[in-house]
């Protein structure tokens, strides 16, 4: 490493990545040096946690279901797992697992995506596809364009059915364009004129990914 790079998570930690020579003092002095940046970044990064409730998200106090953000609250009489109310989803034990248990039981969510969009590319796509369902902690969805298998995150229950619509016509349009090239641009810009909205709104949400 040959020089000093900053880092700052979604959270407002600081990471410093420095060349192992690097003092104290000259770290001190390269964050005092970036403190207008970091008060910058810090600040958006907040109104992003006030608007999207990402800390109580992560801390499951909150989830999203679907685009909707419900309170997560315990309720040890549940006779189920989980119980979903108005704005709030009562868990009986254990929260996570409540919000696991949440993601599994809904992937018809994504699987009826999978047939509406199959649908929409039946004239231009000749081969067989396929749908896998799981977790990842990059991406929100990936496609083989040789098998015509495509992997879908199931992290995409959380978000409204317009962003899990597009990600999915995304990985469908790769099998016809491989690559992220002009064409496959062109195509996307054609069917969804709005498709660089959903991508920034993707990007909002990667916390989830993470969860």
């Amino acid at each position: 490493m040959k020089r000093i790079v900053i880092k700052m998570n979604r959270t407002g930690g600081i990471l410093v990545s420095c060349p192992h020579f690097c003092s104290d003092k000259v770290v001190l002095g390269f964050l005092e040096k970036n403190r207008p940046w970091l008060e910058k970044t810090a600040s958006e990064l907040d109104a992003n946690d006030q608007e999207l409730g990402i800390s109580a998200c992560l801390e499951f106090k909150r989830t999203y279901f679907k685009g909707i953000l419900y309170s997560l609250k315990q309720n040890a009489d549940l006779k189920t797992p989980y119980l979903i109310s108005n704005d709030t989803i009562y868990y009986q034990n254990d929260p996570k697992s409540a919000v696991e248990k949440l993601l599994r039981d809904n992937y018809s969510y994504i699987e009826g995506e999978f047939e509406r969009v199959k649908t929409l590319f039946k004239d231009s796509i000749t081969q067989s596809t396929y749908l896998t369902i799981r977790k990842m902690k990059s991406r929100w969805g990936s496609c083989n364009y040789k098998t015509g298998r495509i992997t879908i995150n199931r992290a995409l229950v959380h978000l409204p059915a317009k962003l899990l619509h597009y990600v999915m016509f995304h990985e469908f349009t790769h099998l016809l364009y491989p690559n992220h090239g002009k064409l496959f641009r062109a195509f996307l810009k054609k069917h969804l004129p709005d498709f660089r909205e959903s991508e920034r709104e993707l990007k909002k949400y990667s916390f989830l990914l993470n969860i």
